[in-house]
């Protein structure tokens, strides 16, 4: 599925989803309004009286307009407070709030290592950085989820079953499924539902308090006249309750089975092994567990999880196991042979070795002592992800946006292989990691990075800087390709910064980018994406900006500074940048809009930023033009660098627009 295309799906299911809510609320209401009208009257009937029994009156202004505004505000706010707590938290609240423990970076368990070897592997192949795992121990049932606003707070969550019950290929189809989430913005929406389900459910919880409080005060003489009406309102906010209920279950089953289905497609599309995903899915049915999540919150996020969280009902949150099953197996008989963890272990045992401990880690002195060398012979990666004289086309680039393939995974292994394995182990730890971002800053210019070794002496810990400098003697070692996948292998391990670490390491970056007084385009590349993908973790605020704008003419300037930088970085010359330039205008094709190309001046970072910044608000069809137009700007003089890989992945990332790995320097015939 385009990957553009996904989030206009994205942004019309959550209008469906406020739809339903609305309808929910307004239900709730009339229920809330209709219960004491029909007590009322049937007061009113009860005495024994002669006569005919009083009319029925539906129409109470007053009781309407009361009943509207406490169920709104009962339940809005209670939306409102579930949502800003799930998004102070992230993606990781979520994974606690269920049980979760993360994962540490550089753990040495076989298991968690191994999980977190298929989550690197999957973040680099779909361009996004990795992210945080975490493991749900007491859950024996094989399940996961994915949870977080976007990718950046994005987490990956599996149960203690499927970290120790699956072989890698079951598990790394269980991840690809989970990765669909991610891409596919069904996070945000799923996290999102389950604010809107509590501030539903609330009404009814709120009942069960007054029904305890209308037993508390029934006990004393004075509260017995009391307690009946507030048994009476108690029980109608509880039958209210009943009702959000019913609307919760349908709204989770009508949002979620078509989105478990192209999630099981996609992991299918980017692992090329329907039998791995397939097999996982068999042992769910033939396990005594199944899937099932024991946490007392499992039935709030039953519409996240791989498979059936709870007991299935009338309102299942996923298709069917035979039929998911049979969807990627077709000649599946729906005979589930029955399993035990004892026949998972030894499964394990027999295909992938007994557990072991991992090899203590290389220290850092040796960081780039006999690295793993890249061939610098340059290749371009084609739409099978093979070596081609053929340059990939802006339009298959565009169509691997957001939309990882089995080629994008395999050149993914390739390049974390290609990374030395002390350099892998140091990106796994905090301290590792920030050593890591200084070293790939270093500037081959002895004089230059005289200045920045004074800088880090000043400004580093000791021990950082006195690592940094006996590794000096290894500037180069790093291959330019491999040094943005660094940085995303970094992200995970930054994230258990302090926040005043934080701001000291960037307070560090930024002296060692300032150093020689100018900022090349890595420079730009790395600190744009380690901003952008760990300010919202310690500033607590998403980077993820609304759609406010859907034509081009509203973002002229911004789209021409775009194109004027990428067309001066690429081309020396300046007919050849202006050529460009044109190029990419036309690809626009938009005969009203007016683009002009401007000069280095009014093209400045900081411009490049703000026009970043405001293009993010473009809608995805917007995006996707606005990209279309940079990569033809980026190609048309048939040479794509390093420098332009970084720039335009950089600016896709800002974009939210995750670019697979797919290609290396080359000169295009």
């Amino acid at each position: 599925m385009d990957f553009f295309a996904s989030q206009d799906r994205a942004r019309r299911s959550t209008s469906v989803q406020k739809l339903y809510f609305s309808l929910a609320v307004a239900a709730t209401i009339l229920l809330v309004y209709l219960i004491p009208v029909f007590v009322w009257h049937a007061w009113k009937a009860a005495p024994a009286t002669t006569g005919a029994a009083p009319a029925l009156v539906w129409w109470y202004p007053d009781l309407f307009g009361g009943v509207c505004a406490g169920t709104l505000i009962v339940v809005l706010g209670g939306a409102a407070v579930k949502i800003a707590e799930l998004r102070r938290g992230g993606g990781a609240g979520v994974a606690r709030m269920l049980g979760g423990r993360e994962i540490l970076p550089d753990t040495n368990d076989f298991f968690e290592r191994r999980l977190r070897n298929v989550v690197e592997e999957m973040a680099i192949a779909s361009g996004v950085p990795v992210p945080s795992v975490f493991v749900m121990e007491k859950e024996a049932g094989i399940n996961a989820f994915a949870a977080g606003f976007g990718v950046s707070d994005a987490v990956v969550a599996v149960t203690h079953g499927t970290l120790t019950g699956l072989s890698r290929d079951e598990l790394q189809g269980v991840v690809a499924h989970e990765f669909s989430h991610v891409l596919n913005r069904d996070m945000a929406l799923n996290i999102n539902l389950m604010g809107l389900l509590h501030g539903l459910l609330i009404i009814g919880l709120t009942g069960r308090v007054l029904l305890r409080f209308a037993g508390d005060i029934g006990r004393s003489r004075d509260g017995s006249k009391l307690a009946l009406p507030v048994v009476a309102g108690a029980l109608a906010l509880v039958c209210a309750g009943f009702t959000g209920f019913f609307f919760c279950k349908l709204i989770k089953a009508s949002i979620s089975r078509q989105r478990e289905r192209l999630a099981d497609a996609s992991a299918v599309q980017f692992t090329r092994n329907p039998a791995g995903l397939a097999e996982a899915l068999k042992k769910i049915g033939g396990l005594a567990e199944g899937a099932r999540i024991r946490s007392p919150r499992a039935e709030q996020a039953s519409h996240m999880f791989f498979g059936n969280g709870a007991r299935a009902g009338l309102f299942n949150t996923h298709p069917p196991l035979r039929q998911r099953i049979q969807w990627l197996e077709p000649t599946f008989d729906g005979n589930f042979p029955t399993v035990t963890y004892h026949d998972l272990r030894e499964q394990l045992a027999r295909f992938e070795g007994a557990p072991k401990q991992e090899k203590k880690k290389a220290d850092f002195v040796d960081l780039f002592t006999n690295p793993v060398k890249v061939a610098t012979a340059a290749v371009v990666v084609d739409s099978i992800g093979r070596s081609s004289q053929r340059p990939p086309s802006p339009h298959m680039i565009l169509e691997s946006i957001g939309r990882p393939m089995e080629r994008h995974a395999e050149r993914a292994r390739e390049l974390i292989a290609s990374i030395p394995a002390a350099v892998r182990a140091r990106a796994n730890n905090p301290y590792g990691a920030r050593g890591l971002v200084y070293f790939l800053l270093l500037d081959p210019d002895a004089e230059v990075r005289g200045k920045q070794m004074v800088l880090l002496k000043e400004m580093a810990e000791p021990e950082v800087y006195q690592t940094i400098e006996a590794a000096t003697a290894n500037i180069g070692a790093i291959a330019p390709e491999q040094r943005l996948p660094i940085i995303d292998l970094t992200i995970p391990a930054l994230r258990f910064l302090s926040e005043s670490q934080y701001r000291a390491f960037l307070q560090v970056v930024n002296a060692l980018i300032d150093a020689d007084g100018r900022v090349d385009v890595f420079e730009y590349a790395l600190k744009r994406v380690l901003t952008h993908h760990l300010d919202p973790v310690f500033d607590g605020e998403s980077k993820r900006r609304p759609a406010n704008y859907y034509g081009i003419r509203g973002l002229t300037r911004e789209t021409s500074i775009l194109l004027s930088v990428l067309a001066g970085k690429g081309h020396a010359r300046d007919t050849d940048a202006a050529t460009a330039f044109l190029a990419a205008v036309e690809t626009i094709n938009d005969p009203k809009a007016e683009f002009q190309m401007l000069g280095a001046e009014q093209c400045t970072w900081d411009q490049l930023d703000a026009a970043l910044d405001k293009l993010n608000e473009a809608s995805a069809q917007l995006k996707k033009l606005i990209l279309a137009a940079a990569l033809t700007c980026l190609m048309s003089d048939r040479e794509i660098t390093v420098e332009e890989v970084e720039l335009f992945r950089t600016i896709a990332v800002t974009l939210d627009c995750p670019v697979p790995p797919w290609v290396t320097p080359a000169r295009l015939s």
